[in-house]
């Protein structure tokens, strides 16, 4: 509920309609006035960011936030039109702004939105800052008056923010020599991508086919605009049929996360976010080299392909809590021997470059492309890369399930797992709730097996956590094999064992 506000792996998310328990213009005051105390207490400059995806209601919440930053003379800039979170992010940096807000339920459906707060590095907030906000919007009357706006705090961000960041992704990633013929399409969903991909792209000398581009809250009559689902590549497919493409991308609402479907001998195939992971880590490092202390940066419930290639070339590699916030935030804190290499999450978010501190659908798909062309030309596709990268490493196959479960139950099943829990081959559980590894204290238990009669696998875990932005319980599972027979049998096993334990 909204009036007991808290902060999640993606700051807060509602459903949006009238009382204090959604999401609302009376709900997005009082986040903002908690979020204002805050800001006039902290040593961060006083000046704040605000962005918007195309949502119902987004462009009008992103104004209420103006407003009341504006009335307790707090400075604030926005962007005239939805924009992909990881431009704000690089804003808050090149403008020295302390503070950044974008309006976005990301990937939710249609009748979601919600609020993610940025420090001054262009970060999500991490856990103290988050429980400092919450405290400060729990102790805020819903009813509260609220002085009036001040225009002369209200400030338009210039063209010039969004021109840095493309050139900075343009310097990085490196424009094809001739204008490339590759065939692909690009979908926004009717997102903040379409602002930002398609010239990326063009700049890059590609020629992407872009549909469903024009800014809608129903995202063109899609359940769940999240291009981790199959579903949302239907008008993509069938204009591949028309077009002979050979490949789709897909970005969400707020364009932080990027999928892909592939064209292979079998029709078109996704690659999922571990797949990507891992063939980026791979590719930047073929085409750009590494350096000493060159570090990739990817989480404790992410599979395990990418830290095998990682490794392989002697980058460093390192797994930090689920939600992105913690990887933007521990690339601003490496030590001096270490240099951010790549992040990644199994949730189809990657970053790359020194332009966001979030995660980044636009980096992320112009490399993407990139590097789908690299292969192409040797007559492959990113599944034989991947195929190579397996036969190298070994198959690591990975499932999330996600059960609908209220959060009473959710504890119930939490306290089961830490007290003992009986599937066989079970050789070590973790629980993050107790603080390991200097990470923050999560609700998080990862078990790692052995092989055993029924798992024939190298080694598998699971990793069970409430979602932090949904009513949900995540259930993540991973296997890694010697063939791929093995690793489709091992993970399907292991899942349905770890399913009918908890009861779910």
């Amino acid at each position: 509920m909204i009036n007991k506000i808290a902060f999640g792996t993606g700051g807060v998310r509602g459903i949006m309609g009238d009382g204090e328990g959604f999401i609302n213009h009376q709900t997005i005051k009082k986040v903002t006035h908690g979020l204002a105390k805050v800001i006039l207490s902290s040593d961060a400059p006083k000046r704040v960011g605000v962005a918007h995806d195309t949502r119902f209601n987004s462009k009008e919440f992103a104004q209420t936030v103006c407003e009341v930053m504006s009335a307790f003379c707090i400075d604030v800039y926005f962007f005239d039109k939805p924009m992909p979170t990881p431009v704000l992010s690089h804003a808050i940096q090149i403008m020295d702004l302390g503070w950044g807000v974008c309006i976005t339920a990301s990937h939710n459906p249609q009748e979601y939105n919600g609020y993610k707060v940025y420090d001054r590095y262009g970060v999500q907030v991490t856990d103290r800052i988050a429980a400092e906000i919450t405290g400060s919007i729990n102790s805020i009357d819903i009813n509260g008056t609220i002085p009036e706006k001040q225009n002369e705090y209200i400030n338009k961000f210039d063209e010039k923010i969004t021109e840095a960041y493309f050139e900075q992704i343009i310097s990085f990633v490196q424009p094809e020599k001739e204008q490339s013929e590759y065939p692909f399409i690009y979908s926004a969903l009717h997102g903040a991508g379409a602002n930002a991909v398609p010239t990326v792209l063009k700049r890059l000398k590609f020629s992407p086919i872009c549909i469903q581009q024009n800014p809608d809250g129903a995202f063109g009559g899609l359940k769940t605009p999240n291009p981790e689902e199959p579903v949302v590549y239907e008008k993509a497919l069938a204009e591949a049929e028309k077009v002979n493409a050979m490949f789709l991308l897909a970005t969400d609402p707020d364009c932080d996360r990027v999928g892909v479907m592939v064209k292979t001998e079998k029709g078109f195939e996704p690659v999922n976010g571990n797949q990507i992971g891992a063939l980026l880590i791979d590719y930047i490092a073929q085409t750009r080299g590494i350096s000493k202390g060159d570090t990739v940066i990817s989480t404790i419930v992410s599979g395990l392909l990418g830290e095998h290639v990682a490794k392989g070339y002697g980058l460093e590699f390192e797994r930090l809590l689920t939600g992105f916030k913690y990887i933007g935030e521990r690339i601003t804190n490496l030590p001096q021997d270490r240099k951010f290499f790549f992040g990644y999450e199994e949730s189809y978010g990657f970053l790359a470059g020194d332009g966001a501190r979030d995660k980044d659908a636009v980096i992320a798909s112009a490399l993407i492309i990139k590097m789908a062309e690299h292969y192409s030309k040797k007559g492959m596709t990113l599944i034989d890369r991947l195929s190579e990268l397996s036969k190298k490493y070994g198959y690591c196959l990975e499932s999330l399930y996600s059960a609908n479960v209220p959060q009473d139950i959710q504890r119930k099943i939490m306290n089961k797992i830490r007290s003992g829990i009986s599937i066989d081959g079970v050789t070590k559980i973790t629980d993050y709730d107790r603080g390991v590894d200097s990470l923050p204290q999560a609700d998080v238990v990862k078990l790692l097996f052995e092989s055993n009669g029924e798992i024939n696998c190298i080694n598998a875990w699971a990793a069970i956590r409430p979602s932090g932005t949904e009513p949900k319980l995540k259930i993540y599972t991973g296997v890694h094999t010697k063939t791929y027979e093995d690793a489709k049998a091992a993970l399907e096993i292991l899942t349905e064992n770890i399913i009918a334990e908890l009861g779910v």
